[in-house]
């Protein structure tokens, strides 16, 4: 039976196995007097559990009455609060399991099983689970596990969005001067140009010919919807970049300094040149 006195000789056998376990109860001008009764043990790791570099797992069975209205904490500033929550909830289902008639209040055999399942509770939560190369007390290599918060996702930084930007425009920006040498240089083929000039002779007729038909190759390779079709983006094919650590890179804006539009400007006045379009 689930009984005052049964809670008091479970907590004092608890106590005789483990000298470090401590007890607490509400100070007697409570109304629920003595309860809340709690018993806290940092349970030490198990020689099955030294890959974890967590070395114990203090648990608190708080019993807040007769009923019995149990609770579980995972008082530890070393495992982040979302790991101690799952493992409060594991406990507490285990605690409720062991509630029998030997052990009314299941106090020992519950601090013995989260004892057992040492390894297995700081496995609860995955994104807490950090694994790296290290060794052993014999200074072997093994696989370790370090317990912290989730790592952040890797931040991207601006100054490559606004470099990939720019380079796409600058990207758009010729394919759109080739358009307009291509379109002229059929025009001179078909001696259209409408400025009075005579018509090309065969020889130049051909040499333009195949001027624009490798210029109209060019232009549909630089086709901004056929290489977001056939092409996957650069940051695709750069995957995912670590966060940078040490202050970040800033680009100059004192005196001197070439804004955006401008250098959009001088860039297309480039291309025009080289397609002889300027």
């Amino acid at each position: 039976m689930a009984d005052l006195a049964a809670l008091q000789t479970e907590l004092k056998a608890a106590k005789e196995r483990w000298e470090d376990l401590k007890l607490g109860k509400a100070k007697k001008e409570a109304e629920t007097f003595p309860f809340p009764v709690w018993a806290m043990l940092a349970t030490q790791q198990p020689p099955a559990a030294k890959a974890f570099d967590v070395y114990e797992i203090p648990v608190k069975l708080i019993i807040n009455g007769l009923e019995p209205n149990l609770c579980v904490e995972v008082p530890s500033p070393e495992l982040p609060a979302q790991l101690q929550a799952k493992i409060a909830e594991a406990v507490l289902s285990a605690w409720k399991k062991h509630l029998t008639k030997k052990a009314p209040w299941g106090i020992g055999p519950t601090f013995e099983w989260v004892s057992t399942n040492f390894a297995k509770l700081l496995t609860l939560d995955t994104d807490c689970l950090h694994p790296y190369e290290g060794c052993d007390e014999n200074d072997c290599s093994m696989r370790r596990y370090a317990i912290g918060p989730p790592a952040a996702p890797p931040a991207e930084e601006e100054d490559e969005e606004e470099s990939e930007e720019e380079s796409e425009e600058e990207d758009d920006e010729e394919a759109i001067a080739m358009q307009e040498r291509l379109a002229a240089l059929l025009l001179e083929v078909e001696g259209q140009d409408g400025d009075g000039r005579k018509k090309l002779s065969p020889e130049e007729i051909e040499r333009k010919r195949k001027e624009a038909e490798e210029l109209g190759e060019k232009a549909r390779t630089l086709s901004k919807k056929e290489r977001e079709e056939m092409n996957k983006t650069r940051k695709e094919k750069a995957g995912h970049r670590l966060a940078k650590t040490g202050s970040k890179s800033r680009k100059f804006e004192g005196d001197g300094a070439t804004s955006k539009e401008e250098k959009k400007k001088k860039n297309q006045q480039n291309v025009k040149k080289r397609f002889g379009i300027a």
